[in-house]
């Protein structure tokens, strides 16, 4: 894959961005290096369900609407042959697409997509990103066309690209495209507007403190060890680090069954639902600002109750279903967890390709 994206991920990058990163919080207007992407949050039923932004591919651009997904690494859209309602690429009106025609297939917790392959000029923000692979799909899941998103942007790292190609994010690099080799997404909680994400930068407008950092534990997912979580400030640590997928894609948290049982098994009152609702769901007492916090090195970084709380149940109006779920132990693996957005609203993300990768959170301005 392109030397492996230029020897683990452009050997002319900056070496560290921690220093950069520190200047941004602070009282500096680096609005002349901002490249920003403005991103809608989809809310039903009070819920914030998913964040999509826009770009426009081919020459002249078509315009198509994309989840931004740190959970997986392939960019796709619809073609036309796609059955979809949705907003369409068609690559016989771009002057610069180019067919490949290689095989293509992506499966997600929510569906599978099938197509093939091309390139063409991908514009985000006014920028160019010349010869993106991506995946040009001709069937989707049901699932998918119940979205308003028109396709997938993956922000993960390229080694896991069923393109088997370069992401976006790693193209605009070797291309010389960004400031800094990062990216940080802000999630707006309950607005339609004002969520973010900001390409090869750091907007301080975002964040109310420091970024802590954690390495990634390998360059595939933006994974970092979880040693631990509080409940109502009591903590409570695992016998062994299980490894948390940081995902802008995927809504909630989900932990395996074990941990989720622990977690609900802190909060007096809660309930398995799996009988009700279905499998990994609980409930707990409305009543209770019950205050959940996720071990990552010796810190506790909080998820605010309001995002923890899903709404009041059908089945009785006292108990309120629980954000965190329970992963089937016979489908995933027991030291896997998934950290959703229902946790990212909170916390001001960074993802930096240097230092051999790393995850950074800083307070988000949702909790000031």
């Amino acid at each position: 894959m392109e030397d492996f994206v230029q020897s683990n991920y452009v050997n002319e990058v900056k070496p560290d961005t921690d220093s950069i990163m520190e200047q941004a919080i602070g009282p500096v207007d680096v609005s002349d290096v901002l490249l920003t992407m403005g991103m809608t949050d989809v809310i039903v039923n009070e819920v914030d369900m998913l964040y999509y932004g826009d770009l426009a591919i081919g020459t002249p651009g078509q315009g198509l609407t994309f989840d931004v997904d740190t959970g997986s690494a392939d960019l796709w859209v619809p073609s036309p042959w796609c059955g979809s309602s949705k907003n369409h690429y068609d690559g016989s009106q771009s002057s610069t697409y180019v067919e490949q025609d290689r095989r293509f297939a992506v499966s997600y917790g929510s569906g599978t997509v099938y197509g093939t392959t091309a390139s063409d000029t991908v514009s985000i923000a006014g920028t160019a990103v010349l010869n993106q692979t991506f995946g040009v799909v001709y069937r989707e899941s049901q699932d998918f066309q119940e979205y308003p998103n028109d396709g997938i942007l993956g922000m993960a790292f390229g080694t896991i690209a069923q393109s088997r190609s370069s992401t976006v994010f790693e193209t605009m690099m070797k291309q010389g495209k960004l400031k800094w080799p990062c990216f940080s997404i802000h999630l707006a909680r309950g607005q339609e507007t004002g969520s973010e994400m900001c390409w090869g930068c750091f907007d301080p407008t975002k964040a109310t403190g420091p970024i802590s950092w954690f390495p990634v534990s390998h360059r595939a997912y933006w994974s970092i060890p979880m040693s631990g979580f509080d409940v109502a400030s009591e903590r409570t640590t695992f016998d062994e680090v299980i490894i948390s997928a940081i995902d802008t894609g995927t809504t909630f948290c989900y932990f395996p069954e074990s941990v989720a049982a622990e977690i609900y098994a802190k909060i007096p009152g809660s309930k398995d639902a799996s009988t009700t609702y279905g499998s990994g769901f609980y409930t707990y007492p409305c009543i209770s600002k019950v205050e959940i916090g996720f071990l990552f090195g010796d810190s506790t970084f909080k998820l605010h109750p309001d995002d923890f709380n899903l709404g009041m149940s059908m089945y009785n109006p006292a108990e309120c279903i629980g954000g965190i779920f329970a992963m089937n132990a016979a489908q995933w693996p027991t030291n896997l967890a998934i950290i959703g957005d229902e946790f990212l609203k909170s916390w001001y993300s960074v993802y930096d390709y240097s230092n051999g990768g790393r995850v950074g959170f800083a307070p988000s301005v949702n909790n000031q």
